[in-house]
């Protein structure tokens, strides 16, 4: 059972993986401008130690030196899959000799997925690649490694030319939650990196909520929103630093800030009522007297 169970997990990271790296691909071909996008989590650490590779991971090895790209980039997978860190040097030497870019990213990915501080040099390098995919690639591999120079590298690509590697740097800069970067994250809202606002809203203070909230009327109300949501959702957020949030919003009202007062409403617990939770009781007026206005 155990063995089957372990079977079931790495067929899973697998196929994730799999669906990360043709999304990737398919983005290479696109011929219009696609939205910003949703950022696929696929650099879930899961090995701790070096572990001696099973036969499979021994074939998969043996497949990186494959002359046939479909089958070194299945390898590339099931290396990724592994998280085994004995596999980031031959990963690193395949990327070293220049492969094709759907190879390359996929590398970066299975780089990502593995504890080893090791690829952070080379990764970070591939920040800076020509093309945007690949600078996306990089900067998702590097989301969860521990370097400050990681999080300089993701603050650069928020200067990125490219409007969805700037996304890319936002959404990673909001799961490291690095308050330094605040400053150079409201710089770039500024510059209308509208992703920006959510990373903030993960990592900010409560003086950080106030100077968003001072873009009321400036910005879009849905970008806003969007970071807003993420100070609301945080249990170590001060209650009256909620209040404060949801009072300007109220003041405000109109019918996006109904809709976000609403969908606020269904994220409470069902045990949660306005005489034990304030922030309810006052989402509770906004769904009421908003919709009535």
């Amino acid at each position: 059972m155990f063995l089957f169970r372990g079977a079931m997990q790495k067929l899973l990271f697998v196929s994730i993986f799999s669906l990360a790296t043709l999304m990737f691909s398919q983005s290479i071909y696109a011929k219009k401008k696609t939205p910003a996008p949703k950022i696929p989590s696929v650099t879930k650490k899961v090995q701790k130690e070096n572990v001696e590779p099973d036969e499979e991971l021994k074939k998969a090895l043996a497949g990186l030196n494959s002359l046939d790209p479909d089958e070194v980039i299945e390898s590339i997978q099931i290396i990724g899959a592994s998280a085994n860190p004995l596999a980031t040097t031959p990963l690193i030497d395949l990327l070293k000799t220049g492969p094709r870019s759907d190879i390359t990213d996929s590398i970066l990915f299975a780089l990502g997925s593995i504890i080893n501080d090791d690829a952070v040099p080379i990764i970070i390098d591939y920040t800076k690649h020509r093309r945007p995919d690949t600078r996306i690639a990089a900067l998702l591999a590097l989301e969860n490694k521990k370097s400050d120079d990681v999080t300089r590298a993701a603050e650069r690509g928020l200067r990125d030319s490219d409007r969805q590697v700037r996304a890319t740097a936002a959404a990673v800069l909001g799961t490291r939650r690095d308050s330094a970067s605040i400053p150079i994250l409201f710089a770039a809202f500024e510059r209308d990196v509208s992703e920006a606002a959510i990373a903030i809203g993960k990592t900010g203070n409560e003086d950080d909520s106030k100077r968003l909230l001072g873009y009321l009327g400036k910005k879009d109300i849905k970008v806003l929103l969007a970071g807003f949501e993420e100070f609301l959702k945080r249990d170590s957020f001060a209650e009256s630093a909620k209040l404060n949030i949801l009072n300007r919003l109220f003041d405000l009202a109109g019918p996006e800030v109904w809709r976000f007062a609403v969908n606020l409403k269904a994220t409470f617990p069902p045990e949660a009522t306005e005489e034990n939770n304030n922030v309810l009781k006052l989402v509770n007026r906004m769904v009421r007297q908003i919709k009535d206005k």
